[in-house]
């Protein structure tokens, strides 16, 4: 689990499980914001299930930054207060977010799973699987 602090609440991520696919592993995890009763799952594709500054770019960008429709409708962001909350703090996310990136950027490349190789391969770039 980890938290980031953020307009004066916490922004908790946990890993729930990992599942299996012939694609790679997808990695499930709960995000809960303090201070409101609107926790959501989040899913990726890759092999790592720590919950690590690239997890945490995901949670910020998609379920508080963007306010998808599906965030709206079951995310974190059908609590009408999250949202105004969220409006509230909005410089102070996306402050969040670039620190979140910078300090992703310098995490070690992720290995690629097996759909990225078998879309690499499709593409014809798989002499980028020598980096890999």
């Amino acid at each position: 689990m980890r938290e980031v602090l953020v307009g004066g609440r916490s922004v908790a991520v946990t890993h729930i499980k990992t599942e299996p696919t012939e694609y790679g592993d997808i990695q499930r995890y709960r995000v809960e914001v303090s201070g409101f009763d609107a926790p959501t799952r989040l899913a990726i594709l890759r092999a790592d299930s720590t919950v690590d500054a690239r997890v945490l770019v995901a949670v910020v960008d998609s379920e508080l930054l963007l306010g998808y429709k599906g965030s709206e409708e079951s995310g974190l962001l059908r609590d009408p207060a999250l949202r105004a909350w969220r409006d509230e703090h909005r410089d102070e996310i996306k402050e969040l977010l670039q620190k979140l990136h910078r300090e992703a950027d310098a995490l070690p490349p992720e290995p690629l799973t097996e759909g990225e190789r078998i879309l690499l391969r499709a593409l014809d770039m798989d002499g980028d699987l020598d980096d890999a």
